[in-house]
């Protein structure tokens, strides 16, 4: 196998991939040598990686695979019988019901190319615009914000302008853990031209931690914190009015309003919640430099104004003519591989392809492109209320693809009733795992990556070719391909493709028809429209608009510099927010909700991503080094919380929604409880990731409702009000080997994948069932004391035993129990004998410590050994009175590697390292006999790699 070039499949940076075969690194259960590294080339990553990127090749071993279609029965289906099913199905559904009873929910992990044959069989030929993509849960109210600025969907900045820019402001943006590479070049960039680094987060974040100003503003206060920039920029006479004039509409209205946030300084930081000094200096930072990048990511998307906030953002960027010039302007950090090539081939209900909307003469051009009489009349259900309307019975059938809505979309226990309660049900899926393929009447066996073949865009509007290498599973089939034969089996001409690249040269033929007759809009791939096939396999990254086929390779391209938009009047919109100051002042409630919970306070709950984890971790819960970071949920609250919840670090706490009045199994979710001091006082956060797949109480989004953005219609997942109260466990610890799910009792249970099985972190609110759990025969049970951080804790201990060997092992306490899981778990399948069990007492006895570093394994015992290592040895060397931290962190970083990888813990490992140091400084006074000052610098904030 010669060397293949191809792409990542996680976040929205679009990285390169290079995939070779290397015979001395066998690839799990599959038996293929294989390795993975960045693509030296690739303009988004230049070979740099993240944890998760260089892990992709270990997301192939999954624990199950489809490998056939087969319906909800288990029984196996052929290929020809399953579409036919669906046909059938589909057109039965639609006579009796109407074309609206019919729908599909779809996937930034899909294909350009499946996503184009989706989106031509449903709003074309089915006659619907009832197909959505779950980038309406990240991306879409950037999408709607930037078509009411620019008139089209387009990002027009690129990677390079990070780069080149002085000022670079991250707003509600955690990059250093959730785009890393991209987050890395923007540290680089930093170290050799200087730029500064502002980064607008209620949160101290890993990214926060690195900035040179960070703005902890109040949940929310992000609108009023852009607006009233516009209103200082006006107020100091740094507007560009040339460009105002000329390039745009409605700056008056925009910059009054504005002035009345701007008029009174002191007021409005109050009001944000930040020092005054610190607003005056972002202020003054953002209006006083000519290059000036803002991106934006979840923290603004998911709220119920984000449309608002974006357009408050766009609007400075306007005022300082900061659109499309080289370092400067609004950029749209995207969550997924390839939610920009949903939206290109009009993947959201409210769009149809190549950035059309639906005016007569756009809908008669599609029409007529794809020979189908008409389209889809009007816009679609968006997600939240296709789902609402599943609930409601009003759709009848729906195909969902690559996706896991049951987890990912608000208020999910009403997701998982209405999809059991829908009478068809087709998902497409790589695994039958998840918890929403548990609910199909029919799955299908898709390609995942490794075994299919198509295109994806990236966040700077990047081409690049997803290439397979791998023989696809069993009967595994694209998308497209499934698709297509449905639409063939219901009658339908125009989807008889070849292959996928003949499906790209159509939706590139489309672009070329759609910018021929609106000259205005700038998506256009005109001159990729007549590739052959193989120009097609060997394409290289291409940053769009492609008008000829000269610019191939084209890259750090920007749209919109000659001012020219894509509006009616070929003018940029100023956007005055409908709505502003919907932030929330210090203790109060959540949209004016009042708390239901009688005599219970109430806190904001802000989820979001792990480092090391991706969406609902169907891809990534089975790969031992990105789960052994957060085994287990955890919710982050400050100290002073845990007295006014009655909680106890480690232990458990109940979390609900703060209008609900009665907790039920489908209103709440649990969490271990985490003192983080790094904590507003009244916010807490969650991770996203957790679903039933893995957790017994599912996932955080069991307590989030449904409110949405009315623009964008994008849900509000950030900050909603919760309630939390502790769960007290008489037995809880952790089990190794065979394992029953289904014991008596068991109240918190979560599965946690080791490098050589898996383990399952248990607990019990009755003492009895957790001894009844240990009660079974062919078993030596006996307890042990030992010394740990809270004092002494009795162990009881089971080792079940199959013809001589150890086939589980059961630790359960009244206290967490807390061992080094891997070791443990190497004792499943040896012989059970006295210097086993010797082992395996030391073993329990040396307890664990956090991992710090996925890339390397380094764990806070190993980076704390490393920096003693290195204090001692400045002490010999240099005496007490010239200890540099700096250098003792550089030395411990390159020794052990941590940080040095991809960078996402760099901020975790300065902390780790800066906390031992300050407890050696503490024992080297301790110990001086002398009356000589100690100095230490301060740690660095940064250390680029």
């Amino acid at each position: 196998m010669t060397d293949i070039q191809s792409s990542c499949a996680y976040c929205g940076v679009g990285c390169g991939l290079t995939i070779s075969q290397n015979s001395t690194h066998t690839l799990g259960k599959t038996g293929l040598g294989l390795m993975l590294q960045g693509d030296n080339v690739h303009p988004a990553n230049f070979g740099q990686l993240c944890a998760k990127g260089e892990r992709l090749l270990d997301s192939l071993n999954q624990p199950h695979t489809l490998r056939y279609p087969k319906l909800r029965s288990g029984k196996p289906l052929d290929w020809d019988a399953a579409t036919q099913l669906i046909a059938d199905t589909f057109q039965q559904t639609i006579d009796q019901y109407g074309s609206d009873s019919v729908a599909f929910y779809l996937s930034g992990q899909l294909l350009t190319e499946d996503y184009y044959v989706a989106n031509k069989f449903v709003k074309g030929f089915l006659k619907t615009a009832n197909v959505d993509t779950n980038s309406r849960l990240c991306m879409s109210s950037a999408v709607s914000a930037m078509q009411r600025a620019f008139g089209e969907d387009v990002v027009p900045g690129c990677y390079q302008d990070f780069e080149h820019a002085k000022v670079i402001v991250l707003i509600g943006a955690n990059t250093a853990w959730t785009h890393p590479v991209l987050f890395q070049r923007i540290l680089a960039a930093r170290k050799t031209n200087g730029c500064k680094l502002v980064v607008v987060d209620p949160l101290s974040t890993a990214t926060a931690k690195q900035a040179d100003l960070h703005l902890a503003i109040n949940p929310g206060a992000d609108l009023d914190l852009f607006v009233g920039l516009l209103g200082f920029i006006a107020d100091n006479n740094t507007l560009n009015q040339r460009y105002i004039h000329a390039h745009t509409e409605g700056v008056v209205e925009a910059i009054t309003h504005a002035q009345q946030f701007s008029k009174n300084l002191q007021t409005l930081a109050d009001s944000v919640g930040v020092a005054y000094s610190d607003l005056v200096q972002f202020y003054q930072l953002f209006s006083q430099h000519e290059q000036v990048v803002t991106a934006t990511c979840q923290g603004v998307n998911q709220s119920v104004n984000g449309t608002d906030i974006t357009n408050a953002i766009i609007n400075c960027h306007l005022a300082l003519g900061q659109i499309g010039q080289v370092g400067a302007g609004f950029f749209s950090l995207t969550g997924q591989p390839n939610a920009m090539g949903g939206r290109e081939v009009g993947g959201l209900a409210t769009q149809l392809a190549c950035h059309m909307g639906f005016a007569d003469n756009e809908r008669a051009l599609l029409a007529d492109f794809w020979q189908c009489g008409t389209v889809a009349k009007q816009k679609g259900l968006a997600a939240v209320d296709m789902f609402d309307a599943l609930a409601d019975g009003k759709i009848k059938a729906i195909w969902i693809m690559g996706t896991n809505p049951v987890v990912s979309l608000p208020n999910s226990a009403k997701i998982a009733k209405a999809l059991a309660d829908c009478p068809f049900v087709v998902v497409s899926e790589v695994s039958p795992d998840s918890d929403t393929a548990k609910l199909a009447d029919i799955l299908l066996p898709a390609q995942g990556w490794s075994e299919k073949c198509g295109t994806v865009t990236n966040s700077e509007r990047t081409i690049t070719r997803q290439r397979s290498f791998i023989t696809a599973k069993g009967q595994a089939k694209p998308d497209w391909w499934a698709v297509s034969q449905v639409a063939i089996k219901m009658g339908f001409n125009g989807f008889d493709f070849e292959h996928n690249a003949s499906v790209f040269s159509e939706f590139a033929l489309l672009s070329a028809k759609v910018k021929q007759a609106f000259p205005d809009k700038h998506f256009n791939l005109a001159g990729l429209a007549g590739l052959t096939k193989t120009q097609y396999d060997d394409l290289v990254p291409t940053q769009w608009p492609v008008a000829t086929i000269e610019q191939i390779g084209q890259r750090h391209q920007r749209v919109f510099s000659n001012g020219q938009f894509a509006t009616v009047s070929g003018k940029a919109q100023f956007i005055t927010p409908a709505n502003v100051s919907t932030h929330l002042a210090k203790g109060q409630s959540v949209n004016g909700v009042e708390n239901s919970h009688q005599n219970l306070p109430a806190l904001l709950l802000n989820s979001g991503r792990s480092r090391d984890q991706w969406h609902t971790m169907t891809r990534t819960g089975h790969i031992a080094s990105l789960r052994a970071s957060v085994p287990e949920p955890v919710i982050h609250l400050h100290p002073k919380q845990l007295g006014l919840f009655n909680l106890v670090e480690g232990g458990l706490a109940r979390i609900q929604a703060e209008q609900k009045t009665k907790s039920t199994s489908q209103d709440f979710t649990m969490a271990r409880v985490v003192a983080d001091k790094d904590m507003p006082v009244d916010v807490a956060s969650m991770s996203m990731h957790w679903s039933k797949q893995f957790s017994l109480t599912q996932g955080i989004n069991q307590v989030i409702d449904s409110r949405v953005d009315p623009i964008s219609l994008q849900p509000g997942f950030k900050c909603q009000a919760v309630t939390l109260s502790p769960v007290i466990l008489a037995l809880q610890g952790v089990v190794f080997g065979i394992h029953d799910k289904a014991a008596a009792g068991l109240c918190w249970q979560v599965a946690q994948t080791l490098t050589n099985g898996i383990c399952h972190h248990i607990g019990f609110e009755n003492e009895q069932d957790g001894f009844a759990y240990q009660a079974t025969p062919y078993s030596l049970k006996w307890t042990l004391t030992r010394v740990c951080q809270s004092g002494h804790q009795l162990l009881h201990i089971q080792c079940n035993i199959q013809k001589g060997q150890l086939i589980a092992l059961k630790l359960l306490s009244d206290k967490p129990v807390n061992v080094a899981l891997e070791p443990m778990g190497a004792f499943i399948g040896k012989t059970l004998n006295s210097q086993l069990l010797g082992q395996l007492h030391q073993q329990i006895k040396a307890g664990n410590s956090p991992l710090i570093c996925a890339c390397t394994g380094m764990t806070e015992a190993d980076i704390g050994d490393e920096i003693n290592l290195q204090f001692n040895q400045q002490v010999f060397n240099q005496g007490v009175t010239n200890l540099i931290f700096e250098q003792a962190l550089d030395v411990t970083q390159s020794t052990l590697g941590c940080g040095r990888q991809c960078g996402s813990c760099q901020s975790e490992v300065n902390q780790c390292a800066s906390a031992h140091w300050a407890e050696a400084l503490t024992y080297t006074d301790a110990c001086s006999d002398s009356d000589t000052e100690y100095q230490q610098t301060n740690p660095v904030k940064e250390d680029v790699a």
